[in-house]
C-alpha cells in the first residue's frame, strides 16, 4: 500500500497549513504510532517501525496541500517485488500511520 497525493486537510483553528505545519503533523503522527523518523532532506521524511522481527521503512514526501507515504525497503515481511505483494500486516501499519497524521495535520 502507498499513500498517493492525501490532502492536507484544513487546521481546526482555521490558521493555514504551511510545509512546516505538515512537517510537525507528520512527525507528531509517525511518534503516536510509533514509527521512528529522520529528514532527508526538504519536504521528505523517511519513517521505519520495527515490529518483533519485522521491519519496514517508508518515504513520506509533503507540502503544504498533499503527502505520500511509500514504500522503501522491509525485512521479514515476504514483500515481493514481482507481485507487488506484502504481508499484510504492513498495509494495516500505513493505514494507521496516514490516519495518524491525518488527525495531527487537522490540530
Amino acid at each position: 500500500m502507498n499513500i498517493n497525493d492525501s490532502p492536507v486537510p484544513n487546521r481546526l483553528n482555521g490558521v493555514p497549513q504551511t510545509a512546516e505545519t505538515v512537517r510537525q503533523g507528520i512527525l507528531a503522527g509517525c511518534v503516536d504510532k510509533g514509527w521512528n523518523c529522520r529528514e532527508v532532506g526538504p519536504g521528505l521524511i523517511e519513517a521505519s517501525i520495527n515490529v518483533r522481527n519485522h521491519r519496514a521503512t517508508t518515504e513520506i514526501s509533503y507540502d503544504k496541500n498533499s503527502y505520500n507515504i511509500l514504500y522503501k525497503n522491509s525485512s521479514m515481511l515476504d514483500y515481493n517485488e514481482r507481485n507487488n505483494t506484502i504481508h499484510r500486516n504492513y498495509n494495516r501499519w500505513i493505514s494507521y500511520l496516514d490516519n495518524a497524521i491525518h488527525k495531527r495535520l487537522a490540530l
